[in-house]
């Protein structure tokens, strides 16, 4: 009967003791899935399934970060942005959305180039968190620009939403390994044309997919003398080179001009040539050939075509003013061995800089400029977007104030729909190796291309040479 109870005693202390264990295990468990627990709660509550939020994270990376941001107590910080723009395109464009979007995040404004940023932002020890640029050779050597590849893990950040030709280019631009900055705004381009010319001379309105030597010969029939007024068939632009693949005049691995082994410039030439060799096309003195745009003289409707930046919301009030007379059809191609393309620019992008104190609530805010959501509120404005989701470039200046009167009607889609020429690599001493070599000036005197040609890379290996020497 003792050795029963001495038995029982055992057994008690024994169960006592897996008790203890067991209640100590779950309290550590507890406290270590604390925030799991809490947020498989949130879900239940919310009545969501994780699945189903990492879906509304690939969709569009909409959310604004709210499943990650939930639970967590942000500390408040205040980010500071450089951009080129004024304060008050700052204020509407980014302050607004950004401070909406984030309670704990306030955004201030630099306004500068990144060309003077020495000068004028770090020499006043100024410091942006983001900068609304593109990757370049000249802030890589800075080494201001961060890698956004742990942050874009981080945040399982889709860049297949974004424009692949834009997005490849900055790779190729950015460190070994690294991806240094993302698209925001691309640059649209189309032919724009004033359908009262082509009335006045009796012709056809160009259309989509026309040929480079295609609307030259359209250009002859519509340029000329009716009433006594002067009418230019076309404006040739400064874009046509963008739209090749091959568009180098510096070669980016040896750093040697090759303009006179580049045979798509010899093309772009001739082809400058024959436009302006039209008579009555030739503008009135070489400086008007280069300060020109396209825009001011489609709105001084003396010009029937125009291949340029669309800047298709800048044609809408004077057409609802006085009637000024424009439409859209797609940029001219190059076509055959030359390819298909729209022009390219890496346009306006974002990057994070090594000298911030928050890169991560940085890229919380470049995520959010490129978020669906944001991107169509730019693309409704009139701002081509970094993304390439339907929805959202659909809403190309849907929300100008004349969209319903006079944009609905016109050929918007030649200005989203056209594919892009891939970016080509470029050299990092390409601009001061092709400092005062131009074309446009000799073309108005009259030289032939293959003096030009001649002339250029002259200009341009004295240059390069100079540039060795120091």
């Amino acid at each position: 009967m003792k050795r029963c109870k001495e038995k029982g005693i055992i057994i008690l202390l024994l169960l006592f003791t897996v008790f203890i264990i067991v209640g100590c295990s779950s309290e550590g468990s507890t406290e270590g899935n604390e925030g799991e627990n809490t947020e498989i709660e949130n879900e239940n509550n919310n009545g969501e399934s994780e699945s189903e939020n990492n879906n509304d994270n690939n969709n569009g990376n909409n959310n604004e970060n709210e499943n990650e941001d939930e639970g967590e107590d942000l500390e408040p910080v205040t980010l500071l942005l450089m951009t080129h723009w004024s304060d008050e395109q700052f204020e509407r464009d980014f302050k607004e959305h950004v401070e909406e979007a984030f309670d704990h995040i306030t955004l201030e404004h630099v306004s500068a180039s990144v060309d003077d940023i020495e000068e004028e932002i770090f020499a006043k020890e100024i410091y942006p968190d983001i900068i609304m640029t593109s990757v370049s050779d000249y802030l890589l050597d800075m080494d201001l620009l961060l890698d956004l590849n742990p942050l874009i893990e981080e945040f399982d950040f889709d860049l297949d939403r974004l424009e692949p030709s834009v997005v490849e280019y900055l790779k190729d631009q950015s460190n070994d390994g690294e991806l240094n900055g993302l698209p925001f705004i691309r640059p649209e381009y189309a032919l724009v044309y004033n359908p009262d010319v082509f009335d006045a001379f009796g012709v056809d309105y160009p259309t989509d997919d026309m040929t480079w030597d295609e609307v030259i010969d359209l250009a002859k029939d519509v340029t000329g003398e009716i009433d006594g007024e002067q009418y230019r068939g076309l404006y040739p632009g400064d874009f046509m080179m963008r739209q090749i693949e091959d568009s180098q005049l510096v070669d980016p691995d040896t750093d040697e001009p090759i303009i006179d082994g580049n045979e798509g410039f010899k093309v772009f030439l001739e082809r400058l040539e024959e436009i302006y060799s039209i008579s009555g096309n030739m503008p009135e003195s070489a400086e008007d050939m280069v300060n020109e745009s396209g825009l001011n003289l489609i709105k001084d409707e003396h010009t029937a075509m125009a291949a340029d930046r669309a800047f298709a919301h800048a044609y809408a009030g004077p057409a609802a003013e006085r009637g000024l007379g424009f439409d859209f059809v797609t940029f001219p191609k190059w076509g055959e061995e030359f390819g298909d393309y729209g022009p390219n620019e890496p346009g306006n992008g974002l990057v994070a800089t090594t000298t911030s104190e928050h890169p991560k609530e940085a890229f919380r805010v470049i995520e959010f400029l490129l978020s669906d959501d944001y991107q169509t509120w730019l693309s409704e404005n009139g701002d081509l977007p970094a993304v390439i989701t339907e929805e959202v470039r659909d809403a190309f200046l849907t929300g100008n104030e004349h969209y319903e009167e006079i944009l609905s009607e016109k050929n918007l889609e030649a200005i989203t729909s056209v594919e892009a020429a891939p970016l080509p690599d470029t050299s990092p001493y390409e601009k001061d190796i092709l400092e005062d070599v131009d074309y446009l000036e000799s073309i108005y005197e009259g030289m032939d291309v293959n003096s030009i040609i001649r002339e250029m890379q002259d200009k341009a290996e004295g240059n390069a040479k100079n540039i060795r020497s120091k």
